[in-house]
């Protein structure tokens, strides 16, 4: 009810759907509960509107397990708009929250057949791929689905973390350089890329990690983990046989400044009190080696 409270009439509750929509929110429960409570007795005040609204919170309803609404939204979908592959895939998802995966499939497949642009059906076919954890399936599939749309970024990172998943941090690495290609300046991808290829091994692939880690920091100074990682790798190449004796130099002068960093920044957050603790953190680092 606590949503209701704050909006308690019809114009306040639909400016607040349209606003969790255009913003991208996901605010499931909300919508979930200000349709119950004040939008579904007005269904008639939202004009065409009404359509939009019910697409919106079936979607909400499936994300809460709120079966009940989610049906009865597909269900007056469908019977406005009975050939619409919006509703269709609308009620594919109910059918996912059902379990009928197999049905589900059919549909999405019917649907992939019918318009071989309609990205959003062959990704629910690979999100069903996932959840009976036929990954290898989901790889394929997802694959295929990149020989086709080379820009969906979102597609290049799930099937990184489907090749992680299989352990094969080669081809999870090629994934992530394509990433990086079109968002060269996202401090999360080069952290992503450095984790992937310092779990590789290897001089080269460590070499390379903190190079990453490093950029990482440097898009975001705050990037905690990025100096961890940048720590961890800096530690192994400055005892590395294979470096030469400068690169052993200016890594262990990269270990030091990353763990400046850390130490700053735990301070900073502990306060005086707890600035001692902070002494623990330096010695770990100063010990952290590969």
């Amino acid at each position: 009810m606590q949503y209701i409270m704050k909006f308690p009439c019809f114009s306040e509750a639909r400016d607040r759907l349209k606003k969790i929509k255009e913003e991208r929110l996901r605010r499931s429960d909300e919508v979930v509960e200000l349709w119950e409570g004040v939008l579904s007795k007005n269904t008639r005040k939202l004009g065409d509107e009404v359509w939009t609204v019910y697409e919106q919170v079936c979607i909400a309803a499936l994300d809460c397990d709120r079966l009940d609404i989610s049906r009865n939204c597909v269900k007056l979908l469908d019977a406005r708009f009975p050939n619409s592959s919006r509703v269709k895939r609308l009620a594919g998802m109910n059918l996912e929250a059902d379990g009928k995966f197999d049905d589900a499939i059919r549909m999405y497949e019917a649907l992939t057949k019918a318009d071989e642009t309609d990205t959003l059906s062959r990704k629910r076919l690979i999100a069903i791929l996932k959840t009976q954890k036929k990954y290898r399936d989901a790889i394929e599939e997802l694959t295929d689905y990149l020989k086709t749309f080379q820009n969906d970024q979102e597609a290049w990172l799930e099937l990184v973390e489907l090749y992680c998943h299989e352990l094969d941090y080669n081809k999870a690495s090629f994934c992530m350089e394509e990433a990086l290609i079109h968002h060269p300046h996202n401090h999360l991808y080069h952290q992503r890329y450095a984790e992937i290829r310092y779990a590789l091994g290897g001089f080269e692939n460590i070499d390379t990690a903190r190079t990453h880690f490093a950029k990482a920091v440097q898009l975001c100074r705050w990037n905690t983990d990025a100096l961890y990682g940048m720590c961890i790798c800096a530690s192994h190449l400055a005892i590395s046989q294979k470096a030469t004796a400068q690169k052993r130099r200016d890594n262990q002068r990269y270990g030091e400044w990353a763990s400046n960093q850390l130490i700053e920044k735990h301070s900073d957050k502990l306060g005086a009190e707890g600035r001692s603790k902070v002494k623990n953190i330096s010695l770990l680092l100063e010990q952290l080696q590969v």
